[in-house]
């Protein structure tokens, strides 16, 4: 590769990371005078090779207009941080290295200093405090004296069988009456898997501020890991969420389908409120105390899927009910909008409305994210009137938002919206939202590209019949000229929005189309269209990819069908697989992230072997009868590898790059390492970077360098700027007729 290839390359990438990615944002204060808004943003600091998170206030006026904003502030040793209710007092959890120690420091401060500050290695009453997405919780109670948070619970210590001391220390641990095990430090502890590793059990933790006394919570009964809890209304009890402590942990990081309840915790007295056979998250109060929601699914099946948003009326012996159900296609809400079903992992911590009667959040819809508002009085549901880019709400508070806006072409900015309660809903759906941030930088050539989303639908009697894509990229060109990608989501059951990516960004700007496929199994199409997939993926899925790759050489002209080629991670690398192998003379070069490679391998190393029956329609072999065991196992295991790339590897042609991570838990890098050693021996040109990171390859080092590789090998193998001798004939021999022909095809609607 050219030197001044890579040097374009990365000159693209500085630029764009010169835009800050938004994290979170928060009403801090509301005046007569107006509101100040508080944000947390994540940018790349190339020269220290890490991501640098610093914090923003903007003040705006009554009529939501910007009027001044503060500088950033550095918070990168901030772990986590909240208000309390009334925002005059703020509790920070920082982590601080002192004489070459890592330590972890909660800070109480008012609007003027510093009131106190806890050093929780000298309690030394719980090991890390969690600050996942999963299970962290970190709140004040409501009269401001009591601070909560989940973390791990204290380990018991011990030593090996032999461990020679002092007279010293022998008396010092004998007077301190220290219980100490020998021989037990290496037994094994299980954990929640990918990205929660050393989380094997959880307890609830609250500071009395006053006192500056730390005591944990002895009343969640053993066979329960408990996260996301919060205080009631009353500020004396807690609500949260229970995991049931199964004899195996299975990976729950962006797995929706565990078994949990929310249950609530009254003194001592320990109480499920949900439902069995379900998994929840998210339990929110609404401001005037008298309504619980939070998300809930069904389990089985599929590890994401469409939720309902369940609501409890508080201290009345009312059952929950659904105020947004289970949509098993497509439902139509207000204003004619059509609705495909809530596909959220979380809400937003505050997520009423003023007056406690509509519910604020956002969810994937087909190939957008769009936010809706829902009138827990009457369940119309009402969806936010925005653009074509991508909508998020991020909080909440007396009749005014805080959103997040953002679209392939634009990094995240926040958006401020106000509504008026009094009104209809109809009319509460437009906001009249006011962007507070723009870009800071944008390469040239960024105005010059289009996004353009196609809905297909076959020509069949199948039950589930159509699927999505979206074209990125120039508006026009010559015939048969741009190269392009086919660029493929993980998961299955995850999809393609119309979000910003740097890597997407500048394969685009450098002159490559991207289609990316929302293949049936999907988010955002309906339930019935998600759960099509399972048992049947490298079939339907590869279809859709096949029948995407055809329909838009028929669409754009311009895509040139003798440079297509491959990028997907995950689910995504197991389709560029099935492609590159299925159909070695369609795709030129393949990049693959951590891809599945055989089912059946996979389901005895993976975090998530219960994913890997799923996927291929067959039964979880540790949920079946130890006198059936026997028998269906051979069937099993042979089911999962005929889904497998595997079974077509010495059909590959494209020259392929692996990107794998080391510490993966959910795709172990094995998986990719086959995949590399098949190519290698059957003489395809092959490439593996292994990083010291894990699933998400989204570490400081790992990601610089999986990106700009990627896209280097997209260049050198599948691109204008490196066409081979019999390429650029079949580009010089493409006549008048031809480019006739293929605008004169039908096209399919495009909305």
């Amino acid at each position: 590769m050219a030197s001044n290839q890579i040097d374009k390359v990365l000159n693209l990438y500085k630029i764009l990371s010169q835009n800050p990615t938004l994290t979170k944002a928060r009403i801090t204060s509301i005046t007569k005078n107006g509101i100040t808004v508080q944000s947390h943003w994540s940018q790349r600091n190339l020269e220290r090779c890490s991501k640098q998170k610093f914090m923003q206030d903007f003040s705006l006026d009554t009529n939501l207009n910007p009027l001044d904003k503060s500088f950033p502030v550095d918070v990168s040793n901030e772990l986590l941080s909240t208000f309390s209710e009334d925002e005059q007092y703020k509790a920070i959890l920082r982590q601080v290295t002192i004489d070459n120690t890592s330590k972890q420091f909660i800070e109480i401060w008012d609007r003027q200093h510093l009131i106190k500050n806890y050093d929780l290695s000298v309690y030394d009453a719980h090991g890390e405090i969690y600050t996942d997405d999963q299970f962290s919780s970190f709140q004040f109670s409501p009269d401001k004296s009591k601070l909560l948070y989940i973390a791990e619970r204290k380990k018991p210590k011990c030593e090996p069988f032999y461990k020679q001391k002092s007279q010293e220390k022998r008396e010092k641990e004998i007077k301190d009456a220290e219980v100490i095990s020998r021989g037990n430090e290496y037994i094994f502890k299980p954990h929640w898997g990918e990205q929660l590793v050393g989380k094997h059990k959880s307890v609830i933790v609250i500071i009395d501020i006053n006192e500056d006394v730390i005591k944990i919570n002895q009343y969640i009964p053993e066979e329960y890991f408990v996260g996301q809890v919060t205080w009631t209304p009353n500020g004396d009890d807690l609500v949260g969420v229970a995991w049931k402590c199964e004899t195996r942990y299975l990976g729950l990081n962006a797995c929706t389908n565990r078994t949990s309840w929310i249950f609530f915790l009254k003194n001592s007295e320990f109480q499920k409120i949900s439902i069995d056979g379900c998994a929840v998250r998210a339990p929110r109060f609404s401001p005037n105390g008298k309504t619980l929601v939070w998300l809930e699914r069904d389990l089985g099946g599929a590890h994401h899927t469409c939720h309902r948003l369940m609501q409890l009326k508080w201290d009345t012996s009312e059952k929950a009910d659904a105020l947004i159900n289970i949509v098993s296609n497509c439902i139509t809400i207000a204003q004619d909008k059509n609705f495909y079903g809530l596909y959220n992992q979380s809400l937003p911590r505050r997520c009423f409305s003023n007056d406690s009667r509509y519910i604020f959040l956002s969810s994937p819809q087909r190939y957008n994210i769009k936010s809706y508002m829902v009138n827990i009085e009457t369940k119309n549901l009402n969806e936010i009137q925005n653009n074509d880019s991508s909508l998020l709400v991020l909080d909440v508070k007396q009749d005014r938002l805080v959103m997040m806006r953002m679209s392939s072409i634009e990094p995240p900015h926040l958006i401020v919206g106000r509504f008026d309660s009094s009104v209809e809903d109809a009319e509460l759906s437009n906001l009249h939202l006011l962007e507070i941030t723009k870009p800071v930088v944008m390469p040239e050539g960024i105005e010059n590209l289009i996004i353009e989303h196609t809905d297909y639908k076959y020509n069949s009697k199948e039950e589930v019949n159509e699927f999505n894509y979206t074209y990125f990229g120039e508006k026009s060109s010559k015939v048969k000229t741009v190269p392009w990608i086919l660029n493929l989501h993980g998961g299955p059951h995850y999809s393609f929005d119309n979000s910003f990516s740097i890597e997407t960004c500048i394969l685009a700007i450098l002159g490559f189309g991207i289609v990316h496929v929302n293949y049936r199994g999907s988010l955002g199409m309906g339930e019935k269209n998600l759960k099509y997939l399972l048992g049947k993926v490298g079939e339907v899925d590869v279809l859709d990819c096949v029948t995407a790759t055809h329909d838009a050489l028929k669409k754009y002209p311009w895509l040139d069908p003798n440079y297509i080629g491959l990028r997907g991670g995950s689910h995504g690398g197991f389709l560029v697989s099935h492609l590159s192998s299925q159909y070695p003379n369609l795709y030129r070069a393949v990049v693959s992230l951590n891809p599945v490679i055989d089912i059946a391998a996979m389901y005895t190393i993976s975090d998530i072997p219960d994913w890997c029956a799923a996927e291929s329609g067959t039964p979880f072999i540790e949920t079946l009868l130890p006198t059936t065991m026997e028998i269906k196992s051979s069937e099993i295991y042979l089911k999962m590898f005929n889904h497998s790339p595997i079974v077509h590897v010495d059909k590959v042609k494209a020259p392929t790059l692996l990107l794998l991570g080391s510490n993966d838990l959910r795709v172990p890098f094995s998986q990719g390492k086959l995949w590399y050693n098949r190519l290698k021996a059957n003489d395809v040109k092959t490439r593996m970077h292994i990083y010291e990171d894990n699933h998400s390859l989204a570490s400081d080092s790992a990601e610089i360098d999986r990106i700009i590789n990627g896209i280097l090998w997209l260049m050198e193998h599948n691109s204008k700027f490196f066409p081979s001798e019999e390429q650029v004939r079949v580009i010089e021999t493409v006549s008048d007729e031809e480019m006739r022909e293929e605008k004169a095809e039908q096209k399919p609607v495009t909305n």
